[in-house]
């Protein structure tokens, strides 16, 4: 009984499977070592950004650096693990390119056309953060509309205007900005031309 058990275990372990195991998780780990360097790569790219809500209160740099320095982190991550996945399901025999790369964009597609919308302000607000166009509690004149920001997400502008009015402005319509806080912080004209960190064409 011993034998046959050593017969079988040697006969698994010359099968495919383990050294597929193998290859698999030296792919996994090498993908791991890639996340790791990107990200820090990123991060070091992204400090000289980060760096321009300085004067904000510690919980306001911290909600923008969760999303500045958060979604390009998440993307890179993302974006190789599919990568890494995808040489894992070769190693173990599934055709990618005919079974599942037509799936992941097909997905990928219908997620775009049904939230086209969404993903548009999403883009425009990930920008706004990261330019630091303005944030809570500063006033602004985005358009023709002059108030103070409320709450700024990826999604959307609050703006509560002087008559006490909330107004709710998607990110995708935010095209000029005038920054009335940061001029008068200056000592400033509180003109459009007067600042491009200021104004978003």
């Amino acid at each position: 009984m011993g034998q046959g058990l050593i017969q079988f275990i040697q006969r698994q372990w010359l099968s495919p499977l383990p050294v597929q195991f193998v290859r698999a998780i030296l792919v996994a780990s090498v993908f791991e070592l890639l996340v790791y360097l990107t990200n820090r790569r990123i991060r070091t790219a992204l400090q000289p950004v980060l760096r321009r809500d300085s004067g904000r209160e510690a919980s306001e740099r911290i909600r923008r650096r969760r999303i500045v320095e958060g979604l390009p982190l998440l993307a890179n991550r993302a974006l190789l693990y599919v990568v890494a996945f995808l040489m894992i399901f070769r190693i173990f025999g599934l055709k990618t390119d005919a079974e599942v790369l037509p799936i992941l964009l097909a997905a990928v597609l219908l997620v775009v056309v049904i939230f086209k919308d969404h993903l548009r302000d999403a883009a425009r607000g990930y920008y706004i953060h990261y330019d630091y166009l303005y944030g809570p509690g500063e006033r602004v004149t985005i358009g023709k509309l002059t108030g103070v920001v409320t709450e700024l997400s990826l999604r959307n502008t609050r703006v509560r205007t002087p008559d006490g009015q909330e107004v709710v402005i998607p990110n995708s319509q935010v095209r000029s900005v005038v920054n009335h806080s940061r001029q008068a912080a200056r000592g400033e004209a509180a003109a459009p031309e007067s600042s491009g960190s200021d104004r978003a064409e």
